[in-house]
């Protein structure tokens, strides 16, 4: 089932200064589960593989950078979601780029061996930089982070 709503992007109450965007539905009906939902979402117009997380004040999903980046909103604005659950699993795509870097310094396996989530991190970590410059230090950090 797919559900479409506006919402403004918000900053997360708590310890954590996240801008995100509430679900205006109860997660537990509508997905049987108090927890974390891996979702596709569409934001005005912009495709993103996400998750909805669980608050004191419903499930949200984090509004990152990549978001941002191609949405070009900001906190208090409004944002047009269509989302719907993710029930396939979801594949870490591993940019060409650092694949060959990965290959050539022989850790490719080490790298691919590590839990989904952190090479998730990782991978938006270098991706988020604007330079090329920035993003070979970024590699370069992480390579030698794997072979430690």
């Amino acid at each position: 089932m797919v559900y479409e709503f506006d919402s403004e992007i918000k900053l997360l109450e708590g310890k954590m200064k996240w801008k995100v965007v509430y679900f205006p539905y109860s997660v537990r009906e509508i997905f049987n589960t108090n927890g974390k939902v891996p979702i596709q979402i569409f934001v005005d117009g912009h495709e993103f593989d996400h998750k909805l997380l669980p608050s004191k004040n419903g499930h949200y999903f984090v509004y990152n950078e990549f978001m941002r980046r191609a949405v070009h909103k900001e906190l208090g604005d409004s944002l047009h979601v269509i989302l719907k659950k993710c029930e396939d699993n979801r594949k870490i795509v591993v940019p060409d780029y650092i694949t060959i870097s990965l290959e050539e310094h022989n850790i490719l396996n080490t790298f691919l061996e590590q839990p989904d989530y952190i090479k998730r991190e990782q991978i938006n970590y270098i991706e988020l930089a604007k330079k090329e410059d920035t993003k070979n230090k970024r590699i370069l950090s992480l390579i030698n982070k794997l072979k430690d």
